[in-house]
C-alpha cells in the first residue's frame, strides 16, 4: 500500500505542469482561471494550495470572488491560506468576509485574517471581531468609495 502512495506523489507535479503550462497554449486565460479555481475543490490537498498560491497572483475578479468563497473552505489549511493570500491583494471586498473568519474555529484563521485586514486597512483591532466590526460599518462607505 506504501508504495501504491508514493506512487501517486508524482501526480500532483505533473497535474500542476499540465495546469499551468500546457493548458496556456491550448486554452484562453478565462478558462485557466476556471480551471484554477475548480481545483480549489481538489481532492489533492496539494493541488489545492496550489490553486490558493495561483489565484492570489491573478488580477482576474473572479479570482478573487474564488478566494473569498474560500474562507469558508472545508479545508482548514485552505482557509489559513486564501485569508493570507486575500491580506497580500489588499481588496476592500475582502475586508467584511475576513471580519467574519474572525468567528472561525481555527485560531491560526484568526490571527491570519486579524492581519489580513490590518494589511488591507492600516487597522489594528486584533482578533476583535465586534471591534472590526464596528469599525467597518462606520467606515465602509468611505473606503468603498475610495475616500
Amino acid at each position: 500500500m506504501r508504495h501504491r502512495f508514493i506512487g501517486v506523489l508524482w501526480i500532483v507535479p505533473v497535474v500542476l505542469f499540465f495546469n499551468f503550462f500546457l493548458l496556456s497554449a491550448i486554452h484562453s486565460e478565462s478558462d485557466q482561471v476556471d480551471t484554477v479555481i475548480q481545483n480549489l475543490n481538489s481532492e489533492y490537498r496539494d493541488l489545492r494550495m496550489s490553486a490558493v498560491w495561483t489565484l492570489r497572483k491573478v488580477k482576474d475578479p473572479r479570482a478573487l470572488e474564488a478566494l473569498i468563497k474560500a474562507l469558508k473552505h472545508e479545508d482548514l489549511h485552505v482557509r489559513e491560506k486564501v485569508a493570507e493570500a486575500l491580506g497580500e491583494r489588499k481588496d476592500l471586498k475582502a475586508i467584511e468576509p475576513l471580519i467574519s473568519v474572525l468567528k472561525d474555529e481555527g485560531e491560526t484563521v484568526h490571527e491570519l485574517a486579524a492581519k489580513a485586514l490590518q494589511n488591507i486597512t492600516g487597522k489594528d483591532f486584533g482578533q476583535d471581531h465586534d471591534k472590526w466590526m464596528t469599525w467597518w460599518e462606520k467606515n465602509k462607505e468611505n473606503a468603498q468609495e475610495g475616500k
